[in-house]
C-alpha cells in the first residue's frame, strides 16, 4: 500500500498559524488581572474599563443573565482586543470578567423596578438614591463614640462602588458624603450643632459668601426652587468677582461716596457726574452692601460706613481667588440643596443692632403672627434710627434673615429636628390663610419638594409634626455657642 503523503500547507495558511500563535505565546508572559490589586480596587481605570465595556456590550450579547459558555466567548471577544490596547501588560481572563459580570448583575438587579433609578441616558440617578436612602436616617441609632456623619460616609462608599460598577465612573466619595451629610444631619433629632461638627461641614470664606446670597435671594423670594436658588446665587457670585476683577479699592470707594451722599445728603456735581458713570448692576451690589452694614451697625458714621464696605469687597476678592468655578458650583448646590435649613447650622454676628431688636421682642411675646411682627419691627427700628429710611426696603429683608435664624436656632429644644423646624416655619407662615388640614399639609408638601427636592417628604411625619400640640418654648441653649459662621 502507497504510504500517504501529508499535504504541504499553503503559505497563507503558515502565516495564519504563526499569527493565531503568537499571542498565545505572549499571554504566557502577562498577568492575570485576578491576581493584580487593581482588580481589587473598585475606583481602578482597569476597573471603571471594565464595568463600562461590560454594560455597553452586554446589550449586544446574549440575554440570558446566567453566565454561560456563549455569553462568555461573546464577552470575550468584544472586549479583548480593546482591553490589551489599553492595558498591554495584563491578560483578560475568564475568572475576571466572570466576576466583573456578576457584579454588574448584582447591582442591576438591586435597582430593577424603580422607575426613578436611571436617568434618560441610562446612568444611575444620585439625587433618587440619597433621598431615598434618607428615609431611614432619622431612624439611625449610632454608638455614643461614633459620630453620626459615619453613616453618611458608609452610604456614600456604597453608592460609590454602584456608581463605579454600572456607569464606570470614578466619583469623588468625599463630595458625595458632604452632600449626604449637609441633608442628614437636618432629620436626626438631638443633635446640637456646636456639638456635632463633622469633617464633612464646609466653613471656609467662600461659603460665607454663598450662604449670605442664599439668604438674601430667600428673604425676597421665600418659595424660590432649588433649581433657581442655585442659578441666581451663581449670577450674583460671578456679578461679585466681576466687580471685584473690574474694579480697584480705590474706585469702589469712590463710587460707594457718591452713592452714600446721594442717599443722605445732597451730592455735588461731580458727584453726579460719578453716579451717572456707575453701571446699573455695580450700584446695585455696592448699596446693597452699604445697606447691610448700617442697618446692622446703624450708628456708624458715613466714612466708617464705606471704609467697612470696602473692606467687604476686599475681603470678597481674596475668598473667590481660590476657587474654580466648578469647585463653587458644587458648594452652590451643597448649600442650596438645604434652603432655610442652612440656618440652624450657622452663627451670625449677634453684636448687630437689629438681631438685638429682634431677639428681646422675639422673647416678649407669646404666640406670634409672624408678618405682623416683622413690619411692628420695621416701624420701630426706622423710628429709633431714622437714617434707615433710605434702606427700608433692605431693612426688610434683612428682618426676615434674623428672624428665620432666630427661629431655627433658640425656639426649640434639640430634641427637635431642623426638618420638623421647616415644617412648623410653614405652617406658621400660612396660619393667615386659614386652610383646612390637608390643604395646609400640600402646601407645606409642595413648597418641600421645591425647595428641598433631595430630602424624602414623608406625609405622615409632617402631619404628626403640624397637628400635635407645641410644648413650651425651651430656653435658648445656643446663645453663647462658639460661632460656626458670620454671615
Amino acid at each position: 500500500m502507497a504510504r500517504k503523503i501529508p499535504r504541504q500547507p499553503s503559505k497563507e495558511e503558515l502565516e495564519t498559524a504563526r499569527y493565531q500563535a503568537k499571542p498565545q505565546f505572549a499571554c504566557a508572559f502577562l498577568d492575570g488581572i485576578d491576581e493584580s490589586p487593581d482588580f481589587h480596587d473598585p475606583f481602578s481605570e482597569l476597573n471603571l474599563f471594565l464595568s463600562k465595556k461590560m454594560k455597553k456590550e452586554m446589550h449586544h450579547c446574549s440575554n440570558s443573565k446566567k453566565w454561560s459558555v456563549q455569553l462568555q466567548d461573546e464577552l470575550l471577544q468584544k472586549i479583548t482586543p480593546e482591553f490589551q490596547r489599553e492595558f498591554p501588560q495584563y491578560r483578560l481572563g475568564v475568572s475576571a470578567l466572570k466576576q466583573t459580570w456578576e457584579k454588574l448583575q448584582y447591582f442591576s438587579t438591586q435597582i430593577q423596578g424603580e422607575k426613578e433609578s436611571l436617568t434618560q441616558d441610562g446612568k444611575l440617578n444620585i439625587p433618587f438614591f440619597i433621598k431615598e436612602n434618607l428615609k431611614t436616617a432619622s431612624k439611625q441609632r449610632q454608638a455614643c463614640h461614633i459620630h453620626p456623619y459615619h453613616y453618611a460616609h458608609q452610604l456614600a462608599v456604597n453608592m460609590s462602588e454602584c456608581i463605579a460598577v454600572v456607569d464606570g465612573i470614578r466619583p469623588k466619595i468625599d463630595q458625595l458624603t458632604r452632600t449626604i451629610w449637609s441633608l442628614q444631619r437636618h432629620l436626626i433629632p438631638e443633635l446640637p450643632p456646636e456639638h456635632f461638627r463633622s469633617p464633612y461641614d464646609e466653613n471656609d470664606k467662600m461659603d460665607t459668601l454663598i450662604v449670605k446670597s442664599i439668604l438674601e435671594i430667600g428673604s425676597s423670594h421665600p418659595d424660590i426652587s432649588q433649581t433657581e436658588l442655585a442659578y441666581y446665587v451663581a449670577k450674583r457670585i460671578w456679578d461679585l468677582e466681576k466687580l471685584v476683577d473690574t474694579y480697584t479699592g480705590a474706585e469702589i470707594k469712590k463710587m460707594l461716596t457718591a452713592i452714600w451722599t446721594d442717599l443722605t445728603d445732597f451730592p455735588t456735581h461731580r458727584m453726579e457726574k460719578t453716579l451717572r458713570e456707575i453701571p446699573y448692576s455695580v450700584a446695585k451690589q455696592l448699596k446693597n452692601e452699604l445697606a447691610t452694614l448700617l442697618i446692622d451697625t446703624p450708628t456708624l458714621k458715613g466714612e466708617q460706613v464705606i471704609q467697612e464696605t470696602v473692606s467687604f469687597f476686599q475681603k470678597a476678592r481674596a475668598a473667590l481667588q481660590p476657587f474654580t468655578e466648578e469647585e463653587i458650583d458644587q458648594k452652590i448646590q451643597t448649600w442650596t440643596m438645604q434652603g432655610d435649613m442652612l440656618l440652624r447650622w450657622i452663627r451670625m454676628n449677634h453684636g448687630s443692632r437689629l438681631l438685638q431688636d429682634i431677639e428681646k421682642q422675639w422673647t416678649k411675646q407669646g404666640s406670634h403672627d409672624l408678618e405682623s411682627f416683622i413690619s411692628e419691627l420695621r416701624k420701630t427700628y426706622l423710628e429709633k434710627y431714622p437714617i434707615l429710611n433710605s434702606f427700608s426696603p433692605y431693612l426688610l429683608k434683612r428682618a426676615w434673615i434674623y428672624l428665620k435664624y432666630i427661629w431655627y436656632t433658640q425656639t426649640f429644644g434639640e430634641e427637635t429636628p431642623t426638618y420638623d423646624r421647616f415644617i412648623l416655619w410653614h405652617k406658621q407662615i400660612l396660619h393667615a390663610k386659614e386652610l383646612a388640614p390637608h390643604e395646609l399639609i400640600e402646601k407645606i408638601e409642595n413648597l418641600a419638594k421645591t425647595t428641598l427636592p433631595l430630602l424624602p417628604f414623608q406625609r405622615t411625619r409632617v402631619q404628626t409634626v403640624v397637628f400635635t400640640e407645641e410644648k413650651g418654648k425651651p430656653e435658648d441653649e445656643h446663645r453663647d455657642a462658639e460661632q460656626l459662621a458670620h454671615i
